[in-house]
C-alpha cells in the first residue's frame, strides 16, 4: 500500500544505491520565507463554490406530478436534514463554550478575590447589603383571606371502592334475604355462646 513504510532492509538497499554524492535539489524562491511569514502574506482563502448537485436538489424540490405530500415531505426532509442537523450542532456548540465562558469568568473573579483581601472583603459586604435589602413578599398577613368566587359542587361519589361496589350490586330478593338473616342470628348466637364459655374458664383473680 502507498501509506505503509517499506522495510528497514528495502531502505538501506534504495539509500545505498542513490548513493551520498548526488546533485542539489532545485531551491524556489518561497524556501527563505519563513512559514508563519507566508501565512501572513497569503491572501484569503477561495470561497466554496455551491455544489451542482446542491442546486439541481434544491430547485427540484416541487411537488411532482401525482406525488403524494406524504412522500413529499419526507424527500424535502432527506434533502435538508444534513443542514438541520448541522445547524442543531452548532447551536449546541455556541451555547456549550458560552457556559464554559461563564465558568471561566467567575473562576478568574474567584482568583482575583482571593489574591485581593481588600476586593474580597468589599464584595462580602455588598452580598450582606443586598440580602438586608430583600423583603420577601406579603410576609405579615393584614387580614384573613375572602374567597369572592363560590366552589363550584363537586358531585357525590362513593368514599370507598366497597361502597362503590355495593351499590353496583343488585339487591337480593325477599327469601334470600330472609335465609341471610337467619344465618346472620345463628352466627350471632353461636359467637356469643362461645365468649362465655370461654369467660367462664378464666379464673377469678
Amino acid at each position: 500500500m502507498p501509506h505503509k513504510r517499506a522495510k528497514h532492509s528495502a531502505r538501506n538497499a534504495s539509500r545505498d544505491s542513490l548513493g551520498f554524492d548526488r546533485v542539489p535539489t532545485g531551491k524556489t524562491e518561497m524556501d527563505d520565507i519563513p512559514h508563519s511569514a507566508r501565512l501572513l502574506f497569503a491572501g484569503p482563502p477561495a470561497k466554496r463554490r455551491p455544489e451542482p448537485d446542491r442546486q439541481e436538489a434544491e430547485t427540484s424540490l416541487k411537488i411532482r406530478p401525482n406525488e403524494r405530500m406524504r412522500d413529499f415531505r419526507e424527500r424535502v426532509d432527506n434533502t435538508f436534514s444534513a443542514d438541520i442537523n448541522a445547524t442543531i450542532k452548532r447551536g449546541q456548540r455556541s451555547e456549550s463554550n458560552s457556559r464554559k465562558r461563564e465558568r471561566r469568568r467567575e473562576l478568574l473573579k474567584a482568583k482575583k478575590r482571593a489574591a485581593n483581601p481588600a476586593l474580597a472583603h468589599e464584595d462580602a459586604a455588598a452580598d450582606w447589603a443586598k440580602a438586608a435589602e430583600k423583603r420577601s413578599l406579603h410576609d405579615v398577613a393584614q387580614a384573613p383571606p375572602v374567597l369572592t368566587a363560590r366552589p363550584k359542587e363537586r358531585k357525590k361519589q362513593p368514599s370507598t371502592i366497597l361502597e362503590a361496589q355495593a351499590a353496583s350490586r343488585p339487591k337480593p330478593s325477599l327469601a334470600r334475604q330472609r335465609i341471610l338473616d337467619e344465618e346472620r342470628d345463628i352466627a350471632v348466637k353461636k359467637y356469643r355462646e362461645h365468649k362465655k364459655a370461654k369467660e367462664q374458664h378464666i379464673p377469678s383473680q
